[in-house]
C-alpha cells in the first residue's frame, strides 16, 4: 500500500517527450499505474517493484532544475528512513549531475548496471503480471500455507503441486507475492529463466 507519509507519492504532471513512447504498468507495492516513456525506465521500475527493502517509490518525482524543460528525475525511492533520487544514464553520457537535490541524494544508474540486471528484469516481467492478475484474490491462508511448504529449497513445480487445491493461478499468484515481498527467495532468477524447475527458498 502507499506510504501516505511519502515526499512523493505522484509524479509531476509532465508531457510525453517527442518521439517517446509511454509505457504503463501497475504497481501493487504504490497500488496504481505507473508510467515510463522508455524501457529503460519500465526496467528500472522492475527493480524497485522486486525490492523487499524499498518502502515507497516515485517515477519522476520532480525536475532537475527549475525550467519546465529541464530533466526529468527518473525516480525518487524511499528505504526506511533513507531516500535517494535515481537518474538512468542511457545513453552513457549523461550531463554531470549535482551529489543531491533539495537535501535528498542524487544517483546515477549506469545503463551497464540495468543490463547486468536483465534476466532478473525479464523474469519479472513474467511474473508481476501473474500478481497483478490475482491481486485481492489470493487468500492469506494460500499464502501462509506456502510459506509453511517451503523449508528448504525446492522446485517451483513441486509447490505448485503441493498447493494445487484450486484456481492454479491463485497459488502461482501467491508464490510470486512472497517472492516479491521476500518472504520466499528465488536467488537463481538472477540468473536463469524462470521455469518449473527455479528453486524457491525460505527467507532466512
Amino acid at each position: 500500500m502507499t506510504d501516505s507519509s511519502a515526499r512523493f507519492s505522484l509524479p509531476i504532471s509532465a508531457p510525453r517527450p517527442r518521439g517517446a513512447r509511454l509505457l504503463t504498468a501497475f504497481s501493487p507495492t504504490l497500488e496504481r499505474a505507473v508510467r515510463a516513456f522508455d524501457h529503460h525506465g519500465l526496467w528500472q521500475w522492475v527493480r524497485l517493484e522486486t525490492d523487499p527493502q524499498i518502502t515507497s517509490f516515485c517515477e519522476h518525482p520532480v525536475r532537475l532544475g527549475k525550467a519546465d524543460d529541464a530533466r526529468l528525475i527518473d525516480f525518487w525511492v524511499q528505504r526506511g528512513d533513507a531516500e535517494e533520487l535515481l537518474v538512468l544514464d542511457r545513453d552513457r553520457a549523461t550531463d554531470k549531475i549535482p551529489e543531491s537535490l533539495d537535501g535528498i541524494a542524487l544517483r546515477l544508474v549506469p545503463a551497464a548496471e540495468l543490463a547486468a540486471a536483465g534476466t532478473w528484469i525479464t523474469n519479472w516481467l513474467r511474473m508481476l503480471p501473474v500478481i497483478t492478475a490475482t491481486r485481492g484474490l489470493v487468500p492469506r491462508s494460500l499464502l501462509r500455507a506456502a510459506t509453511d511448504l517451503v523449508r528448504e529449497p525446492v522446485a517451483l513445480s513441486l509447490v505448485e503441486h503441493e498447493l494445487a487445491v484450486g484456481d492454479p493461478s491463485l497459488v502461482r499468484g501467491a508464490i510470486f507475492e512472497l517472492l516479491r515481498t521476500g518472504r520466499l527467495l528465488a536467488p537463481s532468477l538472477h540468473s536463469q529463466a524462470l521455469s518449473l524447475h527455479t528453486t524457491i527458498e525460505p527467507a532466512r
